[in-house]
């Protein structure tokens, strides 16, 4: 049997290179190294303390890849770009991707603030475990909550839901929310894509299951009521992935908006295979 990927992911700092070797004793088994870097770690400054500082880093970032050579163990380096969340979140959605049912590892000693927080936010979703020295020369495991979103996302029928949401809740960069989608539009564009829930769970290695797309009149076989759809939001809305909105006007359609979460959510769980306006949402950053 393969040996199992472990991916361990590192924050760009100056003492990196020495705290990298010593993380072996705890996490022998990392098979892949990435480190994350300000994009401003590799810019000159005409201040000597700051290129001081830079420079570094740079050289700690350096000496990890030497380290990193010497154990045969690939190494890569990616630079995060302001503001760091969304770059991160690319950056993290490739490699995800990349290495589908890998063990991740967080190495959060070195590095900026947003370039730390940034990472902490998104390691629960990748079910990732954090390591920290804080201010000791050991790293320490740092506890994270467990969430049960990637289970829940195996439903292609979320899937679907979260990418008509995402394409139709236009962002607003100001207010840094996203507009509402009627529960009529949902229903209407859900329908002839329904899996029902009690249909064979997909084994590894099956092929997926493809949406038949029915001509105006007909009803597929297992046809998707309005009662499947609201306990289909409810479940959405109760895991944090979606809210939702009763008209004030007539105190009975709803409406719904796609959170953060459950934007990452779609990105780093829903598979490009289940239709092609997933796969479409998926390769937009």
């Amino acid at each position: 049997m393969d040996r199992k990927e472990h991916v361990h992911i590192i924050s760009a700092g100056e003492n990196i290179h020495t705290a990298y070797p010593a993380i072996f004793r705890t996490l022998p088994t990392i098979t892949r190294t990435y480190v994350l870097a300000d994009s401003t770690i590799f810019e000159q400054s005409s201040n000597p303390d700051i290129e001081k500082e830079r420079l570094a880093v740079r050289n700690a970032v350096t000496a990890v890849k030497e380290i990193s050579t010497s154990l045969a163990i690939p190494f890569s380096r990616e630079t995060v770009f302001t503001p760091a969340y969304p770059s991160i979140r690319i950056i993290l959605t490739k490699i995800h991707r990349e290495y589908i049912g890998a063990r991740f590892t967080f190495d959060l000693s070195g590095g900026s603030k947003a370039l730390c927080m940034a990472l902490l936010s998104f390691a629960p979703w990748l079910g990732g475990e954090v390591y920290s020295a804080f201010d000791e020369k050991t790293s320490r495991n740092v506890p994270l909550p467990e969430r049960s979103v990637r289970s829940m996302l195996e439903n292609p029928n979320y899937q679907m839901i979260l990418a008509l949401l995402l394409r139709t809740n236009r962002k607003d960069p100001a207010a840094g929310l996203h507009e509402w989608t009627s529960r009529e539009y949902i229903y209407k564009q859900l329908w002839t894509f329904y899996v029902p829930s009690r249909t064979k769970k997909a084994k590894t290695g099956d092929p997926p299951v493809q949406p038949v797309h029915y001509k105006r009149g007909r009803k597929p076989a297992a046809e998707l009521t309005h009662g499947t759809l609201s306990t289909l939001m409810r479940t959405l809305e109760g895991a944090g992935l979606v809210l939702e909105r009763v008209s004030e006007e007539t105190k009975r359609e709803k409406s719904y908006q796609i959170t953060d979460s459950g934007e990452i959510a779609f990105r780093f769980f829903a598979n490009p295979a289940t239709n092609t306006l997933v796969q479409t949402m998926l390769q937009r950053a």
